[in-house]
């Protein structure tokens, strides 16, 4: 896996559950304005730990710090204590990651108030942004992709009209995860891949988008559900899920406004 983002994602829900949650969230305004927000969620690990810690205590070992703030340079990250210590970030740093894409981001025309996402607490970690118009979130999510995921694919994400919207296929997390399993070139490699996608059954990836200024009047994938008064979609992807496998889910689908 070349990856590193994906390995150290596929290792810690594997190890741990499966309790990996992946959300894109984006609103879009009439006017083409909007947020992005892209979180690894794995949360679900917070009863877990908590448990361990309890443990830990009984024992007679020290329990480390475990708050968050956001700081000033717009990087969300957990406080680091005195007794910060490797059960603070049980994920190995999966945070890390994602530092600098404030950076990376600050000189494209029509991104602002980027912030990085790395609560260390509450196991989510990612990043958002707003951006002025669809041209310039197309142009944040290349160069994320690019950066941070190795993807050498420049092909729009999303296309937005006022009454028209799209999420094309590009910059699709669960494909990512599933090529980074594949690929394997012996009968170990591809044991060791079809334990992990056992594992990985319950992973899902949730697209969510907004439409304030509009209502829904359809949406084009069948896993599409529509909320909020008719102003939210919400699709569900479970991409190591067989039924959904067999229905050739997909990220893609085209929303019609009104």
């Amino acid at each position: 896996m070349k990856n590193l983002i994906l390995a150290t994602l596929l290792l810690a829900a594997t190890a741990l559950s499966s309790c990996l949650h992946i959300i894109e969230e984006a609103t879009f305004r009439n006017n083409g304005s909007g947020t992005y927000k892209l979180t690894f969620d794995m949360s679900e690990l917070k009863g877990m730990i908590d448990m361990m810690k309890g443990m830990g205590e009984g024992a007679g070992m020290e329990e480390p710090s475990d708050s968050s703030s956001i700081s000033d340079g717009g990087d969300f990250t957990p406080d680091k204590g005195e007794n910060a210590g490797g059960m603070e970030d049980p994920m190995g740093g999966l945070g890390q990651q994602f530092k600098g894409i404030s950076e990376s981001l600050s000189s494209v025309d029509g991104i602002s108030n980027v912030i990085e996402i790395n609560d260390t607490s509450e196991f989510q970690y990612g990043y958002s942004f707003e951006f002025s118009n669809v041209q310039a979130l197309n142009r944040a999510l290349k160069i994320v992709g690019k950066e941070r995921f190795e993807s050498g694919k420049s092909e729009d994400t999303f296309k937005f009209t006022g009454k028209s919207f799209e999420r094309l296929g590009a910059g699709d997390m669960s494909a990512q995860l599933k090529e980074a399993m594949g690929g394997g070139e012996d009968d170990a490699d591809e044991s060791q891949a079809d334990m992990m996608k056992m594992f990985l059954a319950d992973m899902s990836y949730k697209q969510i988008y907004h439409f304030p200024d509009r209502k829904v009047k359809k949406s084009s994938n069948k896993l599409g559900e529509v909320g909020d008064n008719g102003h939210t979609v919400t699709i569900t992807l479970k991409p190591f899920n067989e039924d959904q496998q067999k229905q050739k889910a997909s990220v893609a689908t085209k929303v019609k406004l009104k």
